[in-house]
């Protein structure tokens, strides 16, 4: 009985973890040509906090201690943390190409 009151929670964990890992939007760094210095700045502030939060974010997901008794909990616990590999990797490719754009147009005001 005890096994089954667990159950429920920690499906409940995991599938919330699930959920906001749906989409994965590609870089556009043709949206950067129209920006000033002060706003490639921020939006590069923006995205490094981003790429934190969702290290920090991979690190608890791989400390989480899933049940043995939980069927694919511990393939659902890898399926997150390459989502959020693969989310961070596109927010340093954003960088990347936030500070190139910020390179060709802010080069005195850096």
């Amino acid at each position: 009985m005890k096994a089954i009151g667990l159950r429920f929670p920690a499906t409940a964990f995991l599938l919330g973890l699930l959920v906001g890992c749906g989409s994965m939007k590609s870089v556009d760094p043709s949206q950067y040509a129209s920006m000033d210095c002060s706003g490639l700045n921020a939006a590069l502030g923006v995205v490094a906090t981003d790429v934190t939060r969702n290290a920090f974010s991979r690190g608890t997901i791989s400390n989480a201690d899933v049940p043995l008794w939980l069927p694919g909990g511990q393939k659902a616990v890898s399926l997150l943390k390459d989502r959020r590999t693969a989310e961070i990797e596109r927010l340093q490719a954003q960088g990347a190409a936030i500070e190139a754009a910020r390179n060709r147009r802010c080069k005195g005001e850096l």
